[in-house]
This record gives C-alpha cells, sequence and structure tokens, in this order.
C-alpha cells in the first residue's frame, strides 16, 4: 500500500489577522507530511496548509472563507471553528489559541 501526503488534524493553530466592530477573522493552520524517503514507516513535514474562518462577533456565527487545500472533509475548519465558539461563548477573541488532540 503506497502512503501518500496527509494533513495534520490533530494540532492546528489558530491565529487572528483582521479584527472588526462586527466579526473577527482567523486563519487555522495545519501542517503537511508525506512519506519519508530515508525511513519507510515514517513521515516528514513538507509546509503547511491554511484556511480562513470569520466569526460573527453578536451571533458567534462561524463562516468558512476560504477552505484549507486537502481539507475535504472539513474536520481542521471543524475543529477550529468549535475552538473559536467556545472563545466567543465567552466573549473573547484572543490573537492566538489551538486546537490540540491527545
Amino acid at each position: 500500500m503506497e502512503r501518500k501526503r496527509t494533513v495534520d488534524w490533530m494540532c492546528i493553530g489558530i491565529e487572528k489577522v483582521a479584527d472588526e466592530e462586527a466579526h473577527a477573522d482567523y486563519t487555522f493552520v495545519s501542517n503537511v507530511y508525506e512519506p519519508d524517503p530515508r525511513f519507510r514507516s515514517r513521515s516528514m513535514v513538507v509546509g503547511q496548509s491554511t484556511g480562513r474562518l470569520r466569526v460573527a462577533k453578536a451571533t458567534g456565527e462561524i463562516t468558512l472563507i476560504e477552505a484549507m487545500p486537502e481539507d475535504q472533509d472539513d474536520k481542521r475548519f471543524q475543529r477550529a471553528a468549535r475552538v473559536i465558539r467556545r472563545h466567543w461563548e465567552s466573549q473573547e477573541f484572543p490573537e492566538r489559541t489551538m486546537f490540540a488532540c491527545g
């Protein structure tokens, strides 16, 4: 079975890139892995993949502005949105936060 390129879903960095009166925009970033040619059973980081979301400050509605490449199932967006939603519930709009699993 050939191993392929993957995008991390267990550690997602989230950073505020715009803060307006009505909304805040955040990028969410995950590492991209490809098979390591030196070791058959390992992968290595070859870059990062980025998406962008917006949270409405009044309602907490979260909108995907720019999909993360290779996130066909929206798993990374959903996880980032959940983190931002929890901050919104406390009326927090942090400069940086993250989703971490495990």
